[in-house]
């Protein structure tokens, strides 16, 4: 009897669960405060609630994947207050690889969140290390997607061409790099090397203000599979060069704190791509996950397992393997 070669049977079980993530960006310490009102220019509101949080966009999306099932790794910058501190002790209880980080002389990044009753949020944020990320060579064959999330976007370009190259899977979620950066210098550019680019509607409206026409064809026009804008309670859509398709998002009783809402569908997008599943099926898982973290004070609080997502994926889409695996 002829048994079949062990490692060519067990291939598509491989390819399909045997998953690494990638993330690069930012990490830093969030103060989290509910407010009263937001403020107009030279008023003042009161605060209500307070929270001290880990996060940071790139923290955000490794955090939740890895709590998804997926082997997640981080490359970001961080100062010397980040060694041994509650938010690195629990990356690593998580199992997030946290080999590519970068110790600068600089304290590590903070946010400053301050959100109304009605989802409405101002953000001030405090580079810190994130800002001294360096480009460094690095095996990018060891992952099957590498995410770029908000951060010092000048080092960005080498490393996605580097992961190209690798053979990697690339996604970019510019963030609020949009509204800080020479848009046509440090942002386009780097849209050419990415497979799936995130934006939020504000995002791409100031995007498309600062290049002069309709910037969405030009972004499909290359070797993008797919542009998502998120449009917060109103949902999704997702543009391919062959179709267009709207994704809602999941009501809840009440939004919490609408912090890290993004970074929370980007992650389960992502787990969505590295599990096999179509892009408006990952949009959907996307949509499942930031319904929890909305739900809580802090972008990494009440992340739900895989389990959980299919639970909930299946009360509102329905049966998730109906739409079969790419």
């Amino acid at each position: 009897m002829d048994f079949a070669d062990p490692e060519k049977l067990f291939e598509p079980f491989y390819d399909r669960y045997v998953m690494s993530l990638l993330v690069v960006g930012n990490i830093a310490f969030d103060t989290i405060a509910r407010v009263k009102f937001l403020p107009g220019r030279n008023e003042a509101t009161s605060i209500i609630e307070i929270k001290e949080c880990f996060g940071g966009c790139a923290g955000n999306v490794a955090v939740i994947a890895k709590r998804l099932g997926i082997d997640s790794s981080l490359c970001s910058a961080v100062g010397e207050d980040f060694r041994g501190s509650g938010y690195e002790k629990r990356l690593r209880e998580l199992g997030v690889d946290l080999e590519h980080l970068q110790y600068t002389e600089e304290d590590t990044a903070r946010s400053f969140m301050f959100s109304d009753d009605r989802g409405n949020q101002q953000i001030y944020y405090y580079p810190g290390a994130s800002s001294k990320l360096r480009y460094r060579e690095m095996d990018f064959s060891r992952y099957k997607l590498v995410h770029f999330s908000a951060g010092e976007i000048s080092v960005y370009g080498e490393m996605m061409r580097s992961a190209k190259v690798s053979g990697c899977l690339v996604s970019f979620d510019p963030g609020q790099e949009i509204f800080h950066r020479d848009v046509r210098r440090e942002v386009i550019p780097n849209f050419e090397n990415a497979d799936y680019i995130f934006l939020n509607e504000h995002e791409y409206s100031y995007l498309e203000e600062k290049i002069g026409h309709r910037y969405l064809e030009d972004l499909l026009s290359g070797g993008t599979k797919a542009v998502i804008i998120s449009m917060g309670e109103r949902g999704s859509e997702v543009y391919t060069r062959d179709y267009h398709a709207k994704v809602p998002a999941i009501k809840v009783k009440a939004i919490r704190d609408p912090t890290g809402a993004g970074d929370a569908h980007r992650a389960g997008f992502i787990t969505g791509i590295l599990r096999g599943y179509d892009v408006v099926t990952s949009c959907r898982i996307g949509s499942v996950v930031s319904h929890y973290i909305i739900q809580e004070v802090g972008a990494q609080e009440n992340v739900p397992t895989w389990e959980d997502v299919m639970k909930t994926y299946g009360a509102v889409f329905g049966d998730m393997d109906r739409d079969h695996p790419v």
